[in-house]
């Protein structure tokens, strides 16, 4: 499978071989992973320092990045839940469970 460029009204958009979203609507973008412990601590820490008085000057940054990240902490509880509510079978849920829940306890 090869790289794929499509267009329509709102651009251009494009994804690599796997699939991956380099390009959105003619804006070049970047998708990333991150745990799930670490954005509830960059929330938690945006949430602080946003109205600190000498972040002025940086307030609609933060506030972009927090809303940002506050999407993708919103995505994975969905994605959480459609794991839970369509696993193939009860073994995989289980197991993905126990998976998630050791994670939590561990911190990670």
């Amino acid at each position: 499978m090869a790289a794929t460029i499509s267009h329509d009204s709102l651009g251009t958009s494009a994804f690599t071989e796997k699939n991956e979203l380099v390009m959105n609507g003619g804006q070049p973008c970047v998708f990333w992973s991150f745990r799930t412990r670490d954005l509830e601590n960059w929330l938690t820490t945006l949430e602080e320092v946003i109205t600190m008085e000498a972040n002025t000057s940086h307030r609609y940054y933060l506030e972009h990045i927090y809303f940002s990240l506050k999407a993708a902490y919103t995505k994975h509880q969905k994605q959480h839940e459609e794991i839970v509510t369509e696993a193939p079978s009860e073994e995989d849920l289980m197991e993905y469970l126990a998976a998630y829940a050791a994670s939590v306890v561990a911190g990670l």
